[in-house]
């Protein structure tokens, strides 16, 4: 019963968002109002949502790289409640998400560099290119090195996309930690999955890592930091 209910209130914040993006009336700051309607539904399931860092925001030198895993489709959902307060901000992601009924046109609202992860090489240059516009803009950027959801952290799998951004344009990363297990995978259709309500939320917002400082064992870093601290919330990866 929980799952439902979860589900039919998302759709009807996610309605109501794309009704305000119909009649021209959605902005940034309905983006990230939406989004801490979102947070305030997963506390009504009898879930935590703890955030640690936040200070790190107020640190920044615009724009920069954020790096997070990618444990669920509720980050996606509550990061502007977290981010979108303090700056501007964007994805890289799957361009099949831009085509998923009202939410599609939800997720073109904040101008994602959309790619098909069919062809590596393509798919970099083309986000290069868009990350370039973006970053003139002072408009930051979040980058899932997981792409597919999962739990455990796979070094094999994990991008160094971020890594390589950050030396082109000289930015500084930012590495996000979430553990948001409250939102399983589903096993019929991916993006509708079980709801844990037992399962607090966790984010943790590291210190920024300065691009002078960015060599080749930055990715294997970011790695080991992300595994200990899922460690230390009870996630074995």
């Amino acid at each position: 019963m929980l799952t439902l209910y979860f589900y039919t209130n998302l759709m009807l914040i996610i309605l109501s968002a794309y009704i305000e993006y119909i009649l021209g009336k959605y902005s940034w700051e309905r983006y990230v109002y939406y989004s801490e309607k979102i947070v305030k539904l997963v506390n009504s399931c009898g879930t935590k949502v703890v955030v640690d860092g936040l200070e790190e925001l107020k640190k920044l030198n615009l724009p920069v790289i954020f790096v997070s895993n990618h444990m669920s489709s509720l980050e996606t959902l509550i990061f502007a409640a977290i981010i979108g307060k303090f700056l501007k901000f964007t994805y890289v992601v799957k361009k099949s998400l831009l085509y998923y009924p009202f939410l599609g046109r939800l997720i073109k609202f904040v101008n994602p560099i959309a790619v098909s992860r069919k062809e590596p090489k393509k798919d970099y240059f083309f986000v290069v290119k868009q990350a370039k516009r973006l970053f003139f803009q002072k408009v930051s950027l979040v980058i899932f090195p997981q792409a597919t959801r999962s739990k455990k952290i796979d070094e094999d799998k994990f991008s160094s996309l971020a890594i390589k951004l950050a030396k082109k344009f000289k930015l500084n990363i930012v590495p996000i930690c979430v553990k948001t297990d409250f939102l399983s995978v589903g096993k019929i259709i991916k993006d509708i999955g079980r709801i844990y309500s037992q399962n607090d939320v966790r984010i943790k917002i590291f210190p920024q890592i300065k691009f002078e400082e960015i060599n080749k064992e930055t990715n294997k870093k970011i790695i080991e930091l992300f595994k200990s601290t899922l460690l230390q919330w009870g996630v074995y990866c």
